[in-house]
């Protein structure tokens, strides 16, 4: 399979106390394969906006019951995602590095050999104390 041959749609909300505090969507190129163990993976670039030449690279891992997104780059993390389950995820940041809890809500995966969705909603915890309400969506298909 050649590389960018899918279009992925990403469309993620933070709501703190309520309120909706930052609004992203973004739509780029990348991979997406179903490996031999049914896992299927998404992978694409981040681009920094202010500096192009400046990106992380972010794989999308995702199983019958749980989706896990690695970026890699200056500030690597990885957020682990399993329904109506608490982990502990590192986050690293320009002042240090953070554990997070990550507690995910609903994941509604409905992907097949040539793309689908993934429907997540999840909240973030620094010291036992929640931060923030988080959704996303991804959307792939073939280019």
């Amino acid at each position: 399979m050649s590389k960018d041959k899918y279009i992925i749609d990403i469309i993620g909300t933070q709501c703190i106390e309520d309120e909706i505090q930052d609004s992203v969507t973004v739509t780029t190129t990348g991979d997406y394969r179903v490996a031999s163990t049914g896992n299927k993976f998404i992978r694409y670039k981040e681009y920094d906006e202010e500096n192009p030449s400046v990106f992380k690279n972010t794989i999308i891992k995702i199983s019958d019951r749980q989706v896990t997104i690695t970026r890699s780059g200056e500030y690597a993390s990885q957020l682990i995602l399993e329904c109506n389950k608490r982990h502990q995820c590192h986050y690293h940041t320009p002042v240090g590095s953070l554990i997070i809890g990550v507690f995910t809500k609903v994941m509604d995966i409905s992907l097949n050999e040539r793309g689908g969705s993934i429907d997540v909603a999840y909240t973030l915890d620094f010291d036992s104390e929640t931060v923030s309400e988080n959704t996303f969506k991804i959307n792939i298909r073939e280019n």
